[in-house]
């Protein structure tokens, strides 16, 4: 019942896009139109075809089941428009970056190590199939028709997702919880969180934290602001109704690092400007809504002790994997099988005190650890997380160079999302596992992958002017007009 709804959804959200267009709908309008229904498309977790069903075993963050998502069906148009609209026109693939992922899935799949490769095969077929459709996605649309289409995509999700979230848990009407999720799932009655169309209040949270990144990018790049501004809010207001702690503070913390590095990116990151007018002001406007409105998330110090031990219980799973295999790991998705074959809870009850836990054992291995950069270092072992890690830094480190090189400001908006992105990476990825499963990451690798397009880089839009340029153009205008009424009036002779 609940895909009949999901498609039964994006078909009025379909109807919606065509009608908003009017009547005559151009090649590059429709173009919109299709981005925009596969981006709401994401945000449904059941919007999914099981191929091949693994067995019983604990499933790692991408399951235990070969699928087939909304972006496999999106490749086949994608390929249509190519041959059709492109005539086969197409840049040539990055080779390098081909090997490097055919390098990853085999030292993935040939661990000795491995306890568990059809979960490799699983995630290593989602990655691959997905790095095959971005290439597709990057020579069919021009950066300016996917802004436009994200943007509205990403506007109905936010709206569906605040009605969902009044719905339950604002109104009580836990029916709302299950409505495109029938195994969708809350926390505990001492701190429910809205699930949305995505099954848990953490992938929820972590979700709403990647396009409330977009909308503040739109925001701060002036595309739409009014539009953009309110949307900000209710993804803000989404991601408290979830309640998901982790995803709050990575947004806050992804929000500053924006201010600084992209309002303020003629300063130095470390100097007395950017403290002085970004880390300052905008962490005392955080603080207080944090101490304040927002105080009651971290209120409840029993659920954040409880919550704090489990997970220094999973950490020292994950550290004793990479005590045993430090180099080459325990394999992609396997991290779950790897524990349940070679871990026992009873050495935990000689470190912690598990004696208010409820069935710990049940909670340390069925559930994957929550820390992703923990999950990367045992699953692929120093050799393939260094890497990893380096292109991580190396993100953050040339963002203002990717920033200067481009005058294109659909081009920075995708920039400055990937830069939220992966801000949140490495803020809620050390509290959560939520940023590695599939359904997120069809949304922030998107983001990631499109911000280091060179060709969107290159491309330019005079049509859409900065903030900096409407306010020289408006102080020129100004002047002349000012100008204009000081020149003294002269008569001519009759």
């Amino acid at each position: 019942m609940d895909r009949v709804l999901i498609i039964v959804t994006l078909g009025f959200a379909l109807v919606f896009f065509i009608t908003r267009q009017g009547t005559r709908i151009t090649k590059e309008r429709a173009y919109e139109i299709l981005i925009a229904i596969y981006t709401f498309s994401c945000c449904f977790t059941r919007l999914y075809l099981p191929l091949i069903k693994g067995s019983g075993e604990p499933c790692g963050t991408f399951g235990t089941s070969l699928a087939i998502w909304p972006f496999y069906l999106m490749s086949f148009i994608l390929i249509w428009i190519i041959a059709h609209d492109k005539e086969w026109r197409i840049r040539r693939p990055n080779f390098g970056l081909l090997l490097v992922f055919t390098g990853y899935a085999a030292y993935a799949l040939l661990n000795s190590n491995n306890m568990g490769r059809m979960q490799t095969v699983v995630e290593v077929f989602y990655l691959l199939s997905f790095a095959v459709f971005m290439y597709l996605f990057a020579n069919s649309f021009s950066v300016k028709n996917v802004v436009n289409g994200l943007f509205m995509g990403l506007a109905v999700t936010v709206v569906l997702h605040f009605l969902l979230a009044l719905l339950y848990p604002v109104m009580g009407f836990e029916a709302a919880m299950k409505l495109f999720d029938n195994e969708a799932a809350t926390r505990s009655d001492d701190r429910v969180g809205a699930v949305g169309t995505m099954g848990h209040p953490n992938v929820l949270g972590t979700y709403a934290s990647y396009y409330f990144n977009f909308f503040v990018a739109c925001f701060f790049t002036a595309y739409r602001r009014r539009e953009s501004a309110v949307l900000a809010g209710l993804s803000f207001l989404v991601i408290v109704l979830s309640a998901s702690r982790s995803a709050l503070m990575a947004s806050v913390l992804a929000f500053i690092l924006i201010v600084v590095c992209y309002v303020y990116r003629r300063y130095k990151l470390l100097s007395f400007q950017s403290f002085l007018k970004g880390i300052i002001p905008v962490g005392l406007l955080i603080a207080l809504l944090l101490m304040g409105p927002l105080s009651f998330l971290f209120s409840d110090v029993e659920n954040l002790d409880e919550m704090t031990t489990s997970r220094l219980m999973h950490y020292y799973c994950g550290f004793e994997i990479f005590q045993e295999h430090p180099l080459v790991g325990v394999g992609l998705n396997t991290h779950l099988i790897y524990l349940g074959e070679n871990s026992s809870a009873v050495i935990f009850e000689q470190v912690f005190d598990m004696t208010d836990m409820w069935q710990p054992e049940e909670f340390m291995f069925s559930n994957p650890i929550h820390n992703i950069w923990i999950i990367l270092i045992d699953e692929l072992g120093l050799i393939g997380f260094l890497p990893v890690l380096g292109f991580v830094i190396w993100y953050i480190a040339t963002f203002k160079q990717r920033t200067r090189r481009s005058r294109n400001r659909y081009y920075n908006i995708l920039n400055i999302s990937g830069l939220g992105v992966v801000c949140c990476w490495l803020v809620q990825g050390n509290t959560d596992w939520a940023p590695l499963t599939p359904q997120v990451l069809t949304l922030s690798l998107m983001f990631v992958a499109l911000s280091l397009n060179r060709h969107y880089a290159a491309e330019e839009h005079p049509e859409f002017e900065s903030v900096e340029a409407a306010k020289r153009r408006q102080l020129a205008e100004s002047k002349e007009e000012q100008e204009e009424e000081e020149q003294p009036a002269t008569l001519e002779p009759a």
